[in-house]
């Protein structure tokens, strides 16, 4: 039994043509791999297929910064695509030209004949989670909220300000943040939709500062400490201008 593994990389032909309608916008790219071997643990034991879902974030020079596995269907599965993970090389999405920090979401299918991997875009990410879907058949992963014992509790919350250059033009805008809490009750790999990024940069930048800083009680199902995915939205408003005071007038 082979337990090398063969590799590839899909990109959907939709996300190719969603991306051409947005030409300031060029997606993140993984620009060399190391092969992810097959756990022989596995093999060994009869087990012929898994899956393993890691959301990662790159930051603007193409540096690895945060992982989060999110579902599996067995550790070793997780822990063999992690280590060949941590040993990629990425290029930065870029954003008007400009590089900047962007979260993906890559799924590892493995079989004992090779393993493939689909990267999926900024935009798919945020849908992915918004509809909350999940693998079938996990033996771990991300809780919807309606599955906790309670709302998780805030322990540190950081207010966005507002941007400086938004705030001279009286721009308005609003951001939605999507984002995990960990089972230690820390905010993982905070993201904006792309349209977000494009249409209001410094807004999203503002609430992605912010909720990076955020902390929680450990979110709980069943008494016990989950992974959950959150969501908050924002609204920037200028403040009201003050009314001039009326010009005095020379009494007689």
């Amino acid at each position: 039994m082979n337990i090398r593994s063969l590799f590839s990389l899909l990109a959907g032909l939709a996300t190719v043509s969603a991306f051409a309608a947005l030409p300031e916008y060029t997606p993140m790219k993984v620009i060399q791999t190391e092969p992810v071997m097959y756990p022989r643990q596995l093999s060994d034991l009869g087990v012929t297929t898994g899956e393993v879902h890691v959301a990662v974030q790159v930051d603007e020079t193409g540096k690895l910064t945060d992982h989060l596995v999110t579902a599996y269907t067995h550790p070793k599965f997780a822990e063999a695509a992690v280590d060949a993970l941590n040993k990629w090389r990425f290029e930065p999405a870029v954003v008007k030209g400009q590089p900047c920090s962007a979260t993906v979401d890559l799924t590892f299918v493995f079989e004992t004949r090779g393993m493939v991997v689909v990267n999926m875009t900024i935009s798919s990410y945020v849908e992915m989670r918004t509809m909350q879907l999940r693998p079938t058949a996990n033996s771990y992963s991300v809780c919807r909220l309606s599955e906790l014992d309670a709302i998780p509790t805030p322990a540190k919350v950081v207010t966005p300000g507002y941007p400086a250059d938004a705030a001279k033009q009286g721009q308005p805008g609003q951001v939605t943040v999507f984002f995990y809490i960990d089972e230690q009750g820390r905010v993982r790999l905070p993201a904006v939709s792309r349209e977000s990024s494009l249409q209001y940069e410094s807004f999203a930048a503002a609430a992605l500062d912010a909720v990076s800083q955020w902390q929680f009680e450990p979110p709980m199902s069943k008494g016990r400490p989950v992974l959950v995915a959150a969501r908050q939205d924002f609204t920037f408003k200028p403040a009201p201008v003050a009314a001039a005071a009326p010009a005095p007038t020379a009494t007689r």
